[in-house]
């Protein structure tokens, strides 16, 4: 049986989660020419999508610079546009899912 106490006490932290590993830009970096037209693409539009991470999708966008100049006819623009629009729209006006679960918790107490 669920028993909103467990809940409760899970939702009662109300510090930020931190990541466990700091993201090594270097890394990401070198591996950069490893990377599909498509991947560099997609890591932009999640860039646009979510808005962080934006030193990422400049690095990406250089690196499509750079396969461009060197002759690569992919057609970046259209790619990144199309990925973007197939996604959902955001609507940061809903409540966060930790709300939600409060709000469920006290109904249900």
């Amino acid at each position: 049986m669920f028993d909103p106490r467990e809940l409760a006490d899970l939702l009662s932290d109300d510090q930020e989660i931190e990541p466990t590993a700091p993201l090594d830009m270097q890394q990401v970096k070198s591996n950069l020419p490893l990377y599909s037209n498509e991947k560099l693409c997609e890591m932009i539009v999640c860039d646009r999508y979510f808005g962080f991470q934006q030193q990422i999708s400049t690095i990406c966008m250089e690196e499509l610079a750079a396969r461009r100049i060197s002759g690569n006819s992919f057609p970046f623009e259209e790619y990144i546009d199309r990925k973007y629009r197939e996604l959902p729209v955001l609507d940061l006006t809903t409540p966060d899912l930790r709300t939600i679960l409060q709000n469920a918790v006290k109904i249900v107490k």
